[in-house]
């Protein structure tokens, strides 16, 4: 039965790719709307500049007055209340205004005729101060008003004798309070187009401040003036606000042909050396190293496994040509020896029956011993090293014992260890020593020696050795040279796969007389072991 596997919701890459660069794209044009906060300073900023010059008019307002003669102690209104302060020294006035929707105010009201006129003296005091107050508003660009204690404007820049007591701003520093608010501006010019992003384009700050004499009040500094616009900076600007947006639109581009050259190039190539080897094509090149690391660790672990996949298959398709060559023979001789005895039941004899039995025999028996060293093979083939540690003297000696007068050894090392098993490279060498005594040999000679971090295990025997022609096909599967007395041909690749499992390696050395095996397996250190 075959699982369906669901398809998940899955983006690709240059999909990614291409929300990222828009992402990049648009943080410089979403930028304007966090102006705001800069715009809010930009209020609070306008609005510290206007207290200072209230209280320089103040001063200077004073001074006039002070100047006066005639002019009465009881001057003014009282203050209602007096604003509390943290230090006696300072008495510091922080700007406070924002720009949210609730604190703006509609357009200030025209001045209205007063219910009484300006005094002599206030009228005097409001001649020496208006051209100071007109010159100043060159440089500072602020509507200047100077008002009495009854609302009236003494002197400024416009609506002298007018009163303005109506503001409510202008109300509450009448009781002594300083105070300022936001207004809604209406400019006779063009509001610029991009403007429509900015709360503060269409707005002016109005500062009422309290001119405080002897705790009376006799009179209110009205000052305005639009906050600085970030936006018609920007609007004027406009030709470098179009190369910046060509220089944001070049380093996207080239942001988006990297991201492209060195990781999509890459995984599309890797993508389609997936699918050649999926589909058995060995046509495919070798893949380019990408320029960045982890995409080039990818890429030779792709190409390792890309490699270790084809041998695979090569052994495989060899190997279960040989299985089907192995098997096929004894299976052939086992069904033509029953179909022999069922077509032919009353034409043998009892001498013939059980020669053919026998034959029956025999091929089964071979047929078992090849599913039992396939099964040995298959285990060898998927072992992985363990954490085992093993003497090789130990087992060395443990052979000799076993085999002693047979097997003679040569020790050129004190002590040596190894991370095979115990019995795997006793069962290793075992298989060695059979084969040669199984072929002839009467004596077999094992010297171990240690060659840097390996060590060689070399077994020579006296036997009629092995033919340059069968060299070759030593570790073929299924090639024997006894398959008259039962030989499978596994027993030398069994050992090789359990040698490779374990980082080592076997090997047939041409000899003069004999047959020669070299094993080598790696050593580790006797502190480790």
């Amino acid at each position: 039965m075959s699982v369906v596997r669901r398809k998940t919701f899955a983006l690709r890459l240059h999909t990614v790719f291409a929300a990222i660069l828009i992402f990049v794209l648009l943080l410089p044009l979403s930028g304007g709307y966090f102006f705001r906060i800069y715009e809010n300073e930009l209020v609070r900023q306008t609005e510290a500049e206007l207290i200072a010059q209230a209280i320089l008019i103040s001063s200077f307002y004073k001074d006039a007055f002070a100047k006066e003669s005639d002019i009465s102690i009881n001057y003014g209104t009282p203050v209602a209340q007096q604003t509390e302060q943290t230090d006696e020294k300072y008495k510091p006035f922080p700007p406070r205004l924002g720009l949210r929707a609730p604190d703006i105010l509609p357009p200030r009201p025209d001045g209205a005729i007063p219910s009484a006129p300006l005094t002599p003296i206030e009228l005097s005091v409001g001649n020496r101060l208006t051209p100071i107050l007109e010159e100043a508003k060159l440089s500072t660009l602020s509507s200047l008003r100077v008002l009495n204690p009854q609302g009236t404007v003494v002197a400024g820049t416009g609506d002298r004798g007018l009163s303005l007591a109506q503001p409510e701003e202008v109300a509450r520093a009448l009781t002594g309070k300083y105070t300022s608010v936001l207004r809604q501006r209406i400019s006779d010019e063009p509001r610029p187009p991009v403007a429509s992003m900015s709360r503060g384009a269409n707005v002016r700050v109005f500062v009422a401040f309290p001119i405080v004499q002897n705790n009376r009040v006799i009179g209110v500094t009205y000052l305005s003036r639009s906050p600085r616009n970030i936006l018609k900076a920007l609007y004027e600007e406009k030709e470098s606000v179009f190369l910046a947006g060509i220089f944001i639109l070049t380093v996207t581009g080239v942001i988006a042909w990297l991201l492209s050259y060195t990781i999509g190039r890459p995984l599309r190539a890797l993508n389609l050396h997936a699918l050649q080897l999926a589909s058995g094509d060995k046509s495919k090149e070798k893949l380019s190293e990408p320029p960045i690391e982890e995409l080039a660790v990818l890429v030779q672990s792709f190409e390792k496994m890309s490699l270790t996949i084809e041998a695979r298959a090569a052994y495989i398709r060899s190997f279960s040509m040989h299985l089907a060559h192995e098997f096929k023979t004894p299976l052939t001789a086992i069904q033509g020896a029953i179909e022999l005895m069922i077509d032919h039941p009353d034409d043998m004899n009892q001498e013939q029956r059980l020669r053919f039995m026998g034959n029956i025999l025999k091929d089964s028996e071979r047929l078992k011993k090849l599913v039992s060293r396939l099964l040995e093979l298959a285990k060898a083939d998927v072992m992985q090293a363990g954490h085992e540690t093993t003497d090789v003297l130990t087992v060395l000696n443990a052979i000799n014992k076993k085999y002693m007068p047979r097997v003679t050894t040569t020790i050129h090392a004190e002590r040596v260890f190894s991370n095979i098993g115990a019995d795997i490279l006793e069962s290793i060498m075992i298989n060695l020593i059979d084969n040669s005594f199984q072929h002839g040999a009467t004596g077999v000679h094992i010297s171990l020696s240690a060659v840097g971090n390996m060590i060689e295990l070399d077994f020579v025997d006296d036997g009629a050795g092995i033919s340059a022609g069968n060299m070759p096909k030593l570790f073929t599967p299924f090639f024997t040279t006894r398959r008259d007395s039962g030989g499978t041909g596994l027993g030398l690749l069994i050992s090789q796969s359990l040698l490779t499992a374990h980082g080592g390696a076997i090997a047939a050395i041409p000899y003069n007389s004999g047959a020669r095996f070299k094993i080598t397996i790696q050593s580790l250190p006797v502190s480790s072991a």
